[in-house]
């Protein structure tokens, strides 16, 4: 059947997911606040289990815009529990870098080629804004290094467009 998996209905799978889910995000806000003391934790938790319910609602019926916002969600998440938990600087970076690697996840199950040049694009600018951050690479190097792989980035992009709409 179609509407079933191991016997269950989609739904019903959904629910129980939904229900599991719910009783985790409640634990773990409960066990943010009390047990740990810190009161941005509870966010990240909250991110990281609706994320788990949307990549299982994606993977039951297949929807695409449901597996970027779970992969979001989770890499939201997790990147928000290291960033409180470990105390690291430059918290918005590796936030940033969450979309692109949820955009690149998201081609690997999809296979949307924009999510991929997006997750590419996104991730590889956030990477050189990290380098800039740890003092890799100085101003100069930073915007001539964006500005030329942007350059370069558009000009690919330009020329796969040309040829998709040619071969049509």
């Amino acid at each position: 059947m179609q509407g079933r998996v191991f016997g269950l209905k989609k739904s019903t799978i959904l629910k129980i997911s939904g229900w599991i889910n719910l009783f985790c995000i409640m634990f773990f806000i409960i066990f943010s606040l009390l047990y740990i003391k810190n009161y941005y934790l509870w966010f990240f938790f909250f991110c990281f289990f609706v994320g788990l319910h949307c990549l299982i609602k994606s993977a039951l019926f297949k929807l695409d815009s449901s597996c970027y916002l779970g992969f979001l969600l989770i890499l939201i998440g997790i990147s928000g529990f290291f960033c409180y938990f470990y105390d690291l600087k430059n918290k918005y970076l590796y936030f940033l870098l969450a979309f692109g690697v949820a955009s690149i996840l998201t081609f690997f199950f999809t296979h949307q080629k924009y999510q991929f040049f997006i997750g590419i694009f996104i991730t590889t600018e956030t990477l050189f804004a990290l380098l800039f951050y740890i003092n890799v690479f100085n101003l100069t190097i930073f915007i001539v290094t964006s500005l030329s792989f942007f350059f370069i980035f558009f000009l690919v992009c330009v020329i796969i467009l040309a040829r998709l709409k040619k071969q049509r």
